[in-house]
């Protein structure tokens, strides 16, 4: 009997993210789940070599994603406008520590970078709309919603967010006297300015979380036990 499932999610910057590293990261703390953004060729690859399921969908810009995972599971794309997700349905008969279906969406909202503000922030509503469109039909299961979504606790898209489900590095912080912590940089060794990678939960208990480093990378990545 499993007692827990450890999950990861890491924003890789593309071909910025040291991949080798990266997976050496990753097998030093043994998550059961990978959830990347951003994800390149040689990350894929490196994960492919660690995990035997799954699914990833790497490119060479900022549109890859992926989903490694250590046990089977079913990945399906998420359709969205201007950037898809991805989601995975763990059944309890490949891990046993469930009782009932999870269900984990992988998601990568688009940036407001300063040069084209308007058009992220109208994508940024498709995107979010869809998102809720998808969640308005889908089961009522446990779920974890994880990823980049370029939005800090005081934007509007964040607050959509945490009205529906709970911000779990926020519970694990107040549960531990913690505070929480920033996750991205403007450049890989740069100190982190905007906790804008989040993990959100829905009928999932989070016993811990942490945030780590991740090698070239502008992003930190958030590890959590379930």
């Amino acid at each position: 009997m499993m007692e827990r499932i450890r999950i990861m999610t890491a924003n890789l910057w593309a071909d910025r993210v040291r991949a080798r590293e990266f997976a050496d990261q990753v097998h030093h703390f043994s998550p059961d789940v990978v959830c990347t953004q951003e994800l390149n060729h040689a990350a894929a690859d490196a994960l492919a070599e660690l995990y035997p399921f799954g699914e990833m969908v790497p490119s060479r810009d900022f549109l890859g994603m992926g989903i490694a995972l250590n046990r089977p599971g079913k990945v399906t794309a998420l359709e969205l406008p201007h950037k898809g997700g991805l989601i995975a349905r763990l059944e309890p008969g490949d891990w046993p520590m469930l009782a009932e279906p999870l269900e984990i969406i992988n998601m990568h909202f688009a940036a407001p970078a300063p040069q084209q503000v308007a058009t992220a922030l109208v994508a940024r509503r498709r995107q979010l709309a869809g998102f809720e469109e998808y969640l308005s039909t889908a089961d009522d299961i446990p779920r974890i919603v994880l990823g980049d979504m370029n939005s800090t606790p005081v934007w509007p898209l964040y607050r959509r967010l945490a009205g529906r489900f709970e911000d779990a590095h926020r519970t694990i912080a107040r549960r531990y006297g913690r505070f929480t912590r920033r996750t991205w940089g403007p450049t890989a060794t740069s100190p982190r300015l905007l906790r804008i990678d989040h993990v959100f939960v829905d009928q999932v208990k989070v016993s811990d979380l942490w945030v780590v480093p991740l090698a070239g990378s502008d992003h930190s990545g958030i590890i959590f036990d379930i």
